[in-house]
């Protein structure tokens, strides 16, 4: 796979690694280049239940067992993250029950010279509420309240940074940041209905970057939705490619 893309894939390794560590009752997966999250506390969302890949091989000759071990422990959805160049591991996944659930853009983001303005009149703070982004998370996506509160404990404390955005006093927008080997990864961003147009977001993104930038990092990656993507664009981060979500879901 693109080289370009892998300062992004270590760090989605490192985040799914924290979550299966870190997790109420999750175990992580590990074989070579491939890192998949177990999260039992969180069944039925595929987003914390999720395997990244280095070599579509790897893939391959493991899909089954993982496909075992998520049932093993109660998962009754899963997803395997596709880059969009990678056909075959693609076909394999739809040929054994996988379904295209989302294809999301790889962005990433050079921080030398980067003029950052970090969260200017926003009222903000780094955080240790995983409980807070998972609230708002489950607020953004309309999710029931509570079904991330267990997952989101994994990133209560380092290495991961929280950042939290506030109205009248209200948690109303956050993001995680994760450094891994000078990246520095953008997880987890999202903002209530009632707060959005606000630039909450956007004001986060740049004062963790700046951040970012202090601790040494030298760029930046996430994947954005198509609501993220022209927020992201407009900080400076570069398009690559798709990065497909391919989802095993019990039926």
């Amino acid at each position: 796979m693109s080289d370009r893309l892998a300062p992004m894939r270590a760090n989605m390794r490192a985040f799914y690694r924290l979550l299966g560590e870190r997790s109420p009752g999750g175990e992580v997966v590990e074989c070579q280049g491939m890192v998949a999250a177990i999260v039992p506390s969180c069944p039925g969302r595929s987003i914390v239940n999720a395997v990244v890949y280095e070599r579509p091989e790897e893939l391959a000759a493991e899909r089954e067992e993982l496909a075992r071990r998520y049932r093993r422990a109660g998962v009754r959805a899963w997803t395997v993250w596709v880059p969009e160049a990678d056909r075959a591991s693609a076909e394999l996944l739809a040929r054994t029950g996988h379904r295209l659930d989302g294809s999301p853009r790889a962005m990433t983001l050079e921080l030398a010279g980067m003029q950052l303005a970090g969260a200017g009149e926003v009222e903000w703070a780094r955080t240790r509420d995983a409980h807070a982004l998972a609230a708002i998370n489950e607020a953004a996506y309309g999710l029931p309240a509570g079904e991330f509160t267990a997952a989101m404990s994994a990133f209560s404390d380092d290495p991961t940074l929280l950042y939290l955005a506030r109205v009248d006093g209200r948690p109303a927008a956050c993001l995680a940041a994760l450094d891994d080997d000078g990246d520095c990864g953008i997880y987890l961003v999202a903002t209530i209905p009632s707060a959005r147009g606000r630039g909450l977001a956007s004001a986060l993104l740049q004062q963790a970057l700046a951040e970012a930038c202090e601790r040494g990092c030298a760029t930046s990656s996430l994947q954005a939705t198509a609501a993220g993507f022209p927020v992201y664009q407009r900080c400076g981060y570069r398009d690559l490619c798709a990065i497909e979500m391919w989802e095993h879901r019990q039926a």
